[in-house]
């Protein structure tokens, strides 16, 4: 069939067939897609796992009280939205503030898994609590709620350690004291008292030190002088101490605010791959479900192939397997869409295309300009199949440069055997990368420097690599020039300064003035990086500088922890596997760089493409 000449014409049609966020109908979800809501979810999709899912957090949530926490197997098979689902309900629970998500995936499993699953909490409470609302960490929100926790003379005390206005020993006194008042508070009782310290310590907004709290939280060795900025804390460093953690985390997040700890485990079956993986597979799920077993207030999601569980179930301890399918039961996904789900698969993505484009979205037209006999024929396929072939069809269109009859002819045709099993094995060979950079990311040791010059040479770094996972690739000159980060953009200038001092006697204000002097000087943008929050109390001088600085087109960002550690295990991480044929393939797809927000902020990779121009970043989550 040919598209008739109303067809072509209409607006929606041109923006469709040109190369405007090339990458819509993406079908695979990838770890870096959980952290950010999700624009194109069709919650009637999986319905019942949704229910399911709620279910469960509604019994945590109910105040008889708790026996013992939950855990969820998600069973499903390859493509059925196992991913999405954790995505989603990151999305649900956060956005409703209804507890704390972690994410990890199996595919890094290593020995020490009780220290994998750490790493990978307190890396997910780094992250921006609900990105839609604000870009604060989880960490940042717990510090501030225990702050709230206090009377009138404790949160005066903090306010003033968060203007950076205190020594440390006066620091140290300030700290002790609200730690000191919280564990007296009838609420806090069964939280150890540390880890209230250790947190209360962020209110400091000072980046070394919060380079130290994060060092604590994950169990790792503390210095002399890391334990000098945190009052001489006494890091956990035994064996049996990530699991000791994680309760511990639990346990305050329920004190502070009523709510679970949620652990979402994806991607189980990739160890089948592993040596000696039913060991490997026992091991993993007893470290689970000790988890829940120290911690009431604990759901674990578990998402996993079907058959490999069924292959596998028989290694279980009689207990283990009584936990994981009685409470409450493993739950199936249903996978083929039906041709209302599969309209608003399509439609939801198409809205965004449209806005983004200039054109009229219309409600009553959601998948055109698609044509009907490929829409009514996706009915039936998984929600993973119904995209690649939207996917397919567009990338034609896209080629040919207007709307090309269905069913498609010739090379490209979208589902012959050829091109899906190709497909299949770049998928294949990518996976094993992404497993790899998983567990290489998790375990990667060394944290992040405090010293600014440092910083700034791994984000030149970064910049250059990151440039690389667009599509098309862009030429992005940078560098590097002690605390800045100069860089060019296709004639976009901007210039990046790490603005890491203290408040304390002007030292921020002139590391702001002197950026905003030297993007003056260049006709850049000047974007000030802090590895910690800027200060925010309106009576303070240096908060009215930056207020300034962001009117006069200044832009001021906070680089998490996890971004600085992210940029670290990469630079060392493709040292190890560029060589690698798929290697170029696995990062375009996977994106662990411009994932990141600091670097899409630092590019502007979030905004629209100027008409006529290819999108910066095909992807349009």
């Amino acid at each position: 069939m040919t598209p008739d000449a109303d067809v072509a014409d209409d607006p929606r049609a041109r923006v469709f067939r040109s190369p405007l966020l090339a990458d819509l109908f993406h079908a695979f979800a990838y770890s870096n897609d959980v952290w950010k809501a999700d624009p194109f979810d069709v919650e009637s999709i999986h319905a019942n796992v949704r229910r399911w899912f709620d279910r469960t957090l509604d019994r945590v949530l109910e105040p008889s009280g708790l026996a013992t926490g939950r855990m969820l197997l998600l069973l499903g098979e390859s493509g059925s939205g196992k991913t999405h689902l954790m995505r989603a309900f990151r999305g649900r629970v956060h956005g409703a503030g209804r507890g704390y998500c972690a994410y990890m995936q199996m595919t890094a499993f290593i020995g020490a898994y009780g220290r994998y699953v750490l790493n990978n909490v307190v890396e997910s409470l780094d992250r921006p609590y609900f990105e839609p609302r604000s870009t604060a960490s989880a960490l940042a929100r717990i510090a501030s709620k225990l702050a709230d926790s206090l009377d009138d003379a404790g949160r005066d005390a903090l306010e003033r350690l968060s203007e950076g206005e205190l020594d440390q020993s006066t620091l140290d006194a300030a700290v002790s004291a609200a730690a000191d008042a919280l564990i007296r508070d009838p609420k806090f009782a069964e939280v150890d008292v540390y880890l209230l310290q250790a947190l209360l310590y962020l209110q400091s907004g000072d980046p070394a030190v919060k380079a130290r709290v994060l060092k604590y939280l994950r169990c790792e060795d503390l210095n002399d002088h890391d334990r000098h900025l945190l009052g001489g804390i006494v890091p956990c460093t035994y064996a049996d101490a990530p699991h000791w953690m994680i309760e511990r985390i639990g346990k305050l997040i329920w004190a502070l605010e009523r709510v679970p700890l949620v652990i979402c485990v994806d991607q189980l079956e990739d160890v089948f791959d592993l040596d000696e993986a039913a060991l490997k597979f026992r091991k993993a799920m007893a470290v689970l479900c000790d988890i829940v077993s120290r911690l009431p207030s604990a759901v674990v999601v578990i998402s996993c192939l079907e058959n490999f569980y069924d292959e596998l179930k028989s290694l279980l301890t009689r207990s283990i397997k009584d936990r994981v399918e009685n409470d409450p039961r493993p739950v199936s996904l249903q996978t083929p869409c039906d041709l209302a789900e599969v309209r608003a698969l399509i439609g939801r993505r198409l809205h965004h295309l449209f806005e983004a484009g200039g054109a009229s979205y219309r409600a009553d037209e959601p998948t055109f300009p698609i044509p009907e006999a490929l829409v009514s024929r996706l009915a039936g396929l998984r929600a993973r199949d119904v995209l690649l072939e939207c996917q397919a069809y567009r990338e034609r269109c896209v080629e040919e440069g207007k709307m090309a009859p269905y069913p498609l002819e010739g090379p490209g045709s979208g589902s012959g055997s050829g091109g899906r099993r190709d497909e299949v094995d770049a998928e294949r060979s990518a996976n094993a990368i992404e497993g790899d950079w998983n567990a290489f990311r998790s375990d990667h040791a060394a944290g992040p420097t405090v010293d600014d010059v440092e910083l700034a040479a791994a984000l030149a770094e970064a910049i250059a690599h990151a440039a690389r996972e667009l599509s098309p690739a862009r030429a992005i000159a940078c560098q590097a020039e002690g605390r800045f980060v100069s860089v060019d953009d296709a004639g976009v200038k901007r210039l990046a300064g790490l603005c890491n001092k203290s408040a304390q006697g002007g030292a921020l204000a002139r590391q702001i003035n002197e950026l905003t002097a030297r993007a003056g000087d260049r006709g850049a943008v000047a974007v000030a990086l802090r590895s910690t929050a800027f200060p925010a109390n309106p009576r303070t001088g240096v908060f009215r500088i930056l207020e300034t600085f962001v009117q006069n087109g200044g832009r001021r960002l906070t680089v998490e922890d996890s971004d600085w550690r992210t940029m670290a295990a990469f630079a060392s991480f493709r040292a190890r596997r560029e060589a690698d044929p798929a290697f170029d393939s696995w990062r375009k797809r996977t994106r662990p760089l411009t994932s990141l927000e600091s670097l899409r902020t630092i590019l502007d990779l979030d905004r629209p493409a100027p008409e006529g121009q290819d999108d910066p970043l095909a992807n349009p989550g």
